[in-house]
């Protein structure tokens, strides 16, 4: 049996030659060297960029979903013989209350939603056909997918609890409360589940600014190219809105905010995403930017006069 005193001798000697080693080459007491890449320095203003860009599209693509759905609506009255105007607001029926069947209500009342959720799953389409794509008007087919699902499920949940939009559809069907509750529950678990199912998708949307996406600056991303976007564009639909505020309308809007939550849940554990080794440029897009704001006060001027069919 060895000499205890001589081994632990040894593991002096041993770790003496070690310290020495490291005392010579310089690195005793030197810092370990991290991978930047893991962090990477943005330029200043990067984020601030990114959630410029995407509140105007957001905007951009509101404009172009809710107009859309104001017309489908006005349209199909008008296969009804209901004669309508057409303000930013709303659709205005020139009609009797005492007038309407319950054809016209299903069919009206229920044309906008339909149409919502049949354009989302075209656009779904033509979003994963360019998803690999580095142009920023991506971005814009995604908001627009995000609006239309957003009047899709917003009008049912909403609708079935304020007794408007496709509330309506309910009322006249003499849809018990009961129903009405099960309904809302359904719609509210469908939007947090499409949440889930696309959350990869809307990352993605990354690869326009980043040629990866890491842990370290993920959370920052989604804040920026979608919550303070999401936030502040509510914030400014309610203004182009004014003086005609409506408490319907904008729950709407807000329930948006279900399909986001889920950005937050999925990414936490997500793996970290690489795109390519193409230089990107990161810059405010002042064209894009001027065409939404000008398509913001022709929409509320003209819509304000209202368009008759």
């Amino acid at each position: 049996m060895p000499d205890r005193p001589l081994v632990q001798h040894r593991k002096y000697y041993i770790a003496y030659r070690k310290l020495r080693f490291l005392a010579h080459r310089g690195t005793l007491f030197s810092l370990p060297q991290f991978d930047r890449n893991l962090h990477p320095d943005f330029p200043k203003g990067t984020f601030s960029i990114i959630s410029v860009n995407s509140f105007f599209l957001f905007m951009l693509a509101y404009l172009i979903i809710y107009t859309l759905h104001l017309f489908i609506t006005a349209f199909v009255a008008l296969l009804f013989d209901i004669p309508v105007m057409i303000y930013y607001k709303d659709v205005d029926f020139l009609i009797r209350g005492i007038d309407w069947t319950t054809d016209m209500v299903t069919g009206v009342f229920s044309a906008g939603p339909i149409s919502m959720a049949v354009i989302s799953l075209l656009l779904l389409i033509l979003y994963i056909a360019v998803a690999t794509e580095t142009g920023i008007l991506r971005l814009l087919v995604l908001w627009m997918i995000f609006h239309a699902l957003t009047r899709f499920f917003g009008e049912l949940l909403v609708g079935a609890v304020m007794g408007k939009g496709f509330g309506y559809v309910f009322l006249y069907m003499f849809v018990l409360d009961t129903s009405k509750v099960i309904l809302s529950i359904l719609v509210f678990v469908a939007m947090f589940t499409i949440g889930l199912l696309l959350f990869q998708l809307f990352l993605y949307s990354s690869n326009i600014y980043f040629n990866d996406l890491r842990k370290s600056y993920r959370i920052q991303f989604i804040l920026s190219q979608f919550f303070i976007p999401f936030i502040l564009g509510n914030f400014l639909i309610l203004l182009i809105k004014i003086p005609s505020f409506s408490y319907f309308d904008a729950t709407l809007n807000i329930t948006g905010i279900l399909i986001l939550i889920p950005l937050l849940v999925r990414s936490v554990g997500f793996q970290d995403m690489y795109f390519d080794e193409e230089p990107r440029v990161i810059k405010m897009r002042m064209s894009m930017i001027v065409v939404t704001m000008v398509s913001l006060v022709l929409f509320r001027v003209i819509f304000g006069i209202g368009v008759r069919l």
